[in-house]
């Protein structure tokens, strides 16, 4: 290669890499408009799984075959944690028609509550149907999109949580592989032994930083500047002013986000509480949520690195990858978890879209938006690829079934990464 030829591949490189850089900061940003594109997604972390945007997968370099899955992955649509919400709005509502005080559409807002709360009775936390369906989903395009690795007599390791959710969500995924492949061998646990390897460990205690108090008083003035009743409460009431006297008005607010957020996850109910609200109430509320969940998790720079409870989990998967790469035997492994795990484990692998948070808590949507990482059935996948002689190790990352990238790694064939470069970034400290 002459010396130009040399010069003009740099610059072309370099352009690449500036434009690539570019774009993910752009992806990476959340704006109003885009989010009432689809007003659900203002459900944060209750916000339905969309599936894949992209149709079409980015062709590995020439000679590289793929021999590894490595699938991380939230279990799929659930009803509320508790149904505390449920109870809180109808018993106010409820009371108010007994008062006689209650508008047309505020007895359409109690009617629809009953509808969903005789659904949930009793399955707090209980994955729906919904969610059963994404993971079968969710399975069949990883079988679709890799063929050649899951049409073999695999055996294919798959661990979950011991939350019944995340171990019916692990059966539906497995239930979908084995249809599509009856040979495959999959050994599928729940085990205490196991959760080390599965979801983060709350025993390690971060030490709080000095500006993690400062970031907690603006996200709380958000969240509550964000559940301004007054509007809703001449929506669901004849008379406000006697309904205030037995109704706290941000209480119902923030309990009919939570079941409007969450009954998009049952649609078979065919209800939605989505209209009580307007758009931009929806919109702030969601702020005040993404911050917390933000915060919560450490990615604003200088709050406290909570997502380091999930380092273990991390290096689980790296050290597991290891071993399928020294045994050279393809395989598949497959973990079920939480959107507590799979957030923090978005940023230590570096993803972009759980990258670049700012010391901006008003703004925080801007640079990071949690819909984006953890809805219903999140999932990170790590494909790995291996060219006949040759020990050099490529890999893809999914975030969402949707490709994605690791800005902080240098790459010459993006959106693949040589996995040496990837260890490397993972070996330093974030």
């Amino acid at each position: 290669m002459t010396m130009i030829n040399r010069i003009g591949r740099c610059v072309l490189c370099l352009a690449l890499s500036i434009t690539s850089c570019q774009w993910s900061m752009i992806h990476a940003q959340t704006t109003k408009k885009e989010m009432f594109k689809d007003i659900n997604r203002t459900g944060s972390n209750y916000f339905a799984y969309p599936g894949p945007t992209a149709k079409k997968l980015t062709k590995a370099p020439a000679g590289y075959v793929p021999f590894y899955i490595s699938h991380y992955g939230r279990h799929g649509s659930r009803y509320m944690s508790n149904n505390e919400y449920y109870v809180t709005a109808i018993n106010k509502l409820d009371s108010a028609q007994q008062f006689g005080i209650l508008t047309a559409e505020g007895k359409e807002v109690l009617e629809k509550l009953r509808i969903g709360y005789a659904d949930a009775w009793h399955r707090d936390g209980d994955l729906t149907k919904l969610g059963a369906k994404q993971h079968r989903e969710i399975a069949h395009r990883m079988y679709e999109r890799y063929p050649e690795l899951l049409s073999l007599p695999l055996t294919i390791d798959a661990k979950s949580s011991t939350s019944r959710r995340c171990m019916l969500s692990m059966f539906n995924f497995c239930q979908e592989l084995q249809r599509q492949n009856p040979q495959l061998s999959i050994n599928m646990n729940a085990s205490k032994h196991d959760m080390k390897y599965v979801v983060e460990d709350l025993s390690i205690k971060p030490t709080e930083t000095p500006e993690s108090s400062l970031y907690e008083q603006q996200r709380a003035a958000i969240f509550e500047g964000a559940h301004d009743s007054r509007r809703l409460m001449k929506v669901l009431f004849t008379d406000p002013s006697k309904a205030a006297a037995f109704v706290n008005g941000r209480d119902l607010m923030e309990a009919l986000y939570n079941v409007a957020e969450d009954l998009q996850n049952v649609p078979e109910l065919g209800i939605s509480l989505m209209e009580v609200f307007t758009k931009d109430e929806l919109f702030n509320m969601w702020k005040g949520y993404n911050a917390g969940w933000l915060l919560n998790t450490g990615l604003v720079p200088g709050s406290t690195p909570y997502y380091l409870q999930q380092q273990e989990v991390l290096d689980s998967i790296v050290s597991t990858a290891d071993q399928v790469i020294r045994k050279g035997e393809p395989t598949v492994t497959l973990r079920f978890s939480h959107d507590s795990s799979v957030l923090p484990l978005a940023y230590l692998f570096g993803l972009k879209e759980a990258r670049g948070g700012k010391a901006d808590i008003p703004n925080l949507y801007k640079y990071i938006s949690i819909d984006k990482i953890i809805p219903m059935a999140a999932n990170i996948q790590i494909v790995f690829y291996r060219k006949t002689d040759s020990d050099d190790i490529l890999v893809k990352f999914f975030l969402n079934e949707n490709e994605t990238t690791v800005p902080a790694v240098k790459t010459d064939c993006a959106p693949y990464y040589h996995w040496k470069d990837v260890k490397a970034f993972l070996a330093t400290p974030n």
